[in-house]
């Protein structure tokens, strides 16, 4: 993977990007949605942790799970720092963010709500189904083909969701799958280099990882 590579909406080199796993705070969500005017504090602040590891392939069979506690009411959006290994993938990949119910880390088969399309090559949808995570409050579907390698990817949360409120102290989960994906055909996300979220998890599979994955959230209070 090319450290060097382009990044949505500016261009930076690993050494300048943001390491950030701080819940960032909108001044208002907008009752149509994330897309309506968001305002970020702060986007890109740094600190001081390297983007090092990748979690590997999300082949068909991984799942990629990290936790966190909101502190926002509503979440707005879910930012991932993805990577194409500098080649043409074909996996799709799904990500979907629960409010953590007591079966959190067990293994799940939730329903996925349908989805509609979006111009960045991603799929959005909400519902209020459950499953053994927790509530879903949002999932994704993303194309790979149309990933950029090091890419900061940016993800509308539906804030007007059944279950998108009141999270605020809530413990969440986003977890990221695939259902087709093959080796050498498949992208992956960045983990920071240490463990510099201490109130969440990331798990690849069945194995506990000392690092974190490479997230943003961005919400607002009610």
């Amino acid at each position: 993977m090319n450290r060097e590579g382009s990044i949505i909406m500016w261009r930076k080199t690993c050494a300048t990007v943001t390491v950030l796993l701080t819940l960032f705070m909108l001044s208002s969500c907008g009752a149509a949605g994330a897309s309506d005017e968001i305002l970020l504090i702060d986007e890109m602040a740094q600190i001081d942790f390297d983007i090092d590891y990748p979690v590997g392939q999300i082949t068909k069979g991984v799942t990629v799970k990290q936790d966190f506690v909101s502190n926002a009411d509503v979440i707005s959006q879910i930012w991932l720092y993805g990577a194409t290994y500098m080649r043409d993938n074909t996996a799709t990949v799904t990500v979907s963010l629960y409010k953590v119910g007591d079966a959190a880390f067990d293994d799940a088969d939730g329903e996925q709500s349908q989805s509609l399309s979006d111009s960045d090559g991603s799929e959005s949808g909400s519902s209020a189904s459950s499953s053994a995570y927790g509530d879903l409050i949002d999932s994704w579907v993303i194309d790979s083909s149309k990933m950029e390698d090091n890419s900061i990817i940016k993800l509308d949360v539906d804030t007007n969701g059944v279950g998108n409120h009141d999270l605020k102290e809530a413990s969440c989960i986003i977890v990221i799958e695939s259902p087709d994906g093959e080796p050498d055909l498949s992208p992956t996300f960045w983990m920071t280099e240490e463990d510099v979220y201490p109130d969440g998890n990331l798990t690849i599979g069945d194995y506990a990882q000392y690092n974190d994955l490479w997230f943003q959230v961005v919400g607002c209070d009610n």
